[in-house]
């Protein structure tokens, strides 16, 4: 679960100001600003700001539009309900926007959540609707003045830890297709595998749909020549190859999850038609005793044996040697 520490003195989080710290940050300086318009001149090159605001908050909807300095297509990308990972690059900074696992109570890992930053060298605005565990690690690192302290850096330090939490959720999925798939092996499969099977299936899809963009925008800030990109150049080829590691791995599981799935169903086919042969053997074995019987209970004169009271124990006897000897001859044929 993620919560969010309590604010510090001053702080309104009903505004959608979380906080706003000079960077690399302090306890005593998560003082906020008098006013909104001073929260908009905050922030040099030489000691950044860095803002973080809850999107969802008409307060700071309208500070990002009106009083930020943004540019109105920008503001309204930042504010925008639905969001994919994407990079743009403006003259006086850059937008991005990222993707992670949901970590909060009673949340799917795969419905990731959006951080939506712009950077430029005096100041980075974060903005988030839901909580992140990787903004509250780095805001514990600011209160000790030990976040990083550049835009640029904040910012590589939040797509470092959403890649990190990558890791354990995938490696869940792989856990649980592992257990389903020995399960099948054995051909004993569990009453639940199949929407187990379904659930990884899925959630491998979806988490890769976000990912794929996220890792080419990590390559493709790795291969900018912008001299604020040349100092991180290594660690973005780093968070790219790892993002794309675990692309690699959810397309594995989406691959063994479709094969565990055709074999969970050829299974089934496999029983079913075994069950279904045993019932027509069964049928054919009875057809033609209840061909018998049905013949001598017609209720009509002269039926032998009617008047006699060994003749059912001899029709009975009949039968069970019958049967008996269709049962021998369907064995002897390889059918039963």
């Amino acid at each position: 679960m993620v919560n969010d520490p309590p604010p510090f003195a001053g702080v309104d989080p009903d505004n959608g100001l979380i906080f706003a710290v000079d960077l690399p940050g302090r306890a005593d300086n998560f003082d906020p600003p008098a006013d909104w318009d001073a929260l908009a001149a905050r922030g040099t090159p030489e000691s950044p700001v860095w803002i973080h605001l809850d999107r969802t908050k008409p307060r700071a909807q309208a500070w990002l539009r009106e009083q930020s300095g943004l540019d109105i297509i920008d503001a309204q990308a930042l504010l925008a309900e639905e969001t994919r990972p994407r990079t743009v690059r403006r003259e006086t900074g850059s937008l991005v926007i990222l993707r992670g696992v949901n970590l909060n109570a009673g949340a799917e890992p795969d419905d990731m959540i959006a951080i939506r930053m712009w950077i430029e060298p005096r100041r980075i605005i974060t903005l988030r609707q839901y909580r992140f565990l990787t903004i509250r690690e780095l805001r514990e690192r600011a209160v000790e003045g030990q976040a990083p302290g550049s835009t640029a850096g904040v910012a590589l330090a939040i797509a470092e830890g959403i890649t990190t939490r990558l890791r354990p959720v995938v490696d869940n999925l792989v856990g649980l297709l592992d257990e389903a798939e020995t399960r099948l092996s054995t051909e004993s499969p569990h009453e639940d595998d199949a929407s187990v099977i379904a659930e990884v299936r899925r959630q491998s899809i979806t988490l890769r749909r976000f990912l794929v963009p996220q890792r080419d925008m990590f390559l493709a800030h790795a291969a900018d020549t912008n001299e604020r990109a040349d100092k991180y150049r290594r660690e973005l080829h780093e968070l790219a190859d790892r993002t794309a590691r675990v692309v690699e791995d959810l397309e594995e599981i989406r691959d063994r999850a479709q094969v565990a799935q055709d074999e969970l169903r050829a299974q089934r086919e496999r029983q079913t038609g075994r069950t279904t042969y045993l019932l027509t053997l069964v049928a054919a074995i009875f057809l033609p005793l209840g061909l018998l019987t049905g013949l001598l209970g017609i209720n009509v004169g002269g039926m032998p044996g009617a008047n006699e009271p060994w003749a059912f124990w001899v029709v009975t006897s009949l039968l069970v040697v019958m049967a008996a000897g269709l049962a021998w001859a369907f064995r002897r044929a390889g059918w039963l």
